[in-house]
């Protein structure tokens, strides 16, 4: 997921369209998604697990890293953690993590999710994929099909051609 009009925030978006172009998933259903709703809790309905991607950055993350996975795990949480988080949602604001709290809330979702999250360098309006988030998509590929290949699913899309997707595709907004 991502929104492809502020730059490296579309990464999300731009990877799952590369893959989608190049040969897919295997043993999984690909959906790409430019803008989070609430509404989009429903998506999640009836999965065991889960796999985002999409531009992230934490304090957590070191300085030097371009990719990073973590496993969102809402059960992990107390009722008050919940709640609390459920009630700071925005729905202008909504990422991966909040999305997967919020379902599970609505008890629609108790599975495993995880994201894989690339560190974004420009999120200004209008730009395309930046050059260094470029960079970072061989790692962001790598890290998604060990992933993929631990729960039990396989990325038939190679490496190359969703990088020469990307680069003909997204140095610009995809406004489709």
């Amino acid at each position: 997921m991502g929104n492809t009009l502020h730059g490296d925030d579309g990464i999300g978006y731009c990877l799952a369209r590369g893959i989608e172009a190049c040969g897919g998933v295997g043993g999984a259903r690909l959906a790409a998604i430019q803008h989070l709703s609430p509404g989009h809790i429903s998506i999640l309905e009836g999965y065991d697990t889960v796999v985002f991607i999409d531009s992230y950055l934490s304090e957590d993350m070191p300085e030097d890293a371009r990719v990073a996975v973590l496993e969102i795990d809402p059960a992990k949480l107390s009722e008050a953690e919940v709640a609390e988080l459920v009630q700071e949602i925005d729905p202008h604001s909504l990422n991966p993590v909040r999305l997967v709290v919020l379902a599970y809330a609505a008890q629609l979702f108790k599975g495993r999710a995880y994201l894989v999250g690339v560190r974004p360098y420009s999120i200004e309006f209008m730009e395309g994929l930046s050059g260094e988030v470029r960079k970072a998509v061989p790692k962001a590929l790598a890290e998604l099909e060990r992933l993929l290949r631990r729960l039990g699913a396989r990325l038939r899309a190679p490496a190359g051609c969703v990088m020469e997707w990307i680069e003909e595709n997204c140095g610009r907004p995809l406004l489709d």
